[in-house]
């Protein structure tokens, strides 16, 4: 049974870590997480265990990737999609 990560950034297949060796797709393998914050305020630091990467607040003790981007509110961004509409498409009103 194999797990699979997802980037943070886009949600993607994450296959690569980034400098902060957090796991994410290869489109965002040059960006950094931003600082996240605990319900208590404190800042979460990034760890890496058996089962993937959490964060850890000093006071509350490890928390899962899935609950801090909830308290953050963290959108995660779709990848990007070009639409392209001829002028014979377009319906004018």
């Amino acid at each position: 049974m194999s797990n699979s990560t997802n980037c943070l950034f886009c949600s993607r297949q994450a296959v690569i870590k980034n400098k902060q060796k957090f796991p994410v797709c290869s489109a965002h393998k040059n960006e950094d997480i931003p600082e996240m914050i605990c319900v208590c305020k404190e800042i979460l630091s990034i760890k890496e265990g058996k089962f993937g990467a959490f964060f850890l607040c000093p006071s509350c003790g490890p928390i899962s990737t899935k609950k801090a981007v909830e308290i953050n509110n963290m959108q995660k961004k779709d990848p990007q999609r070009t639409i392209t509409v001829r002028s014979d498409e377009v319906d004018l009103i």
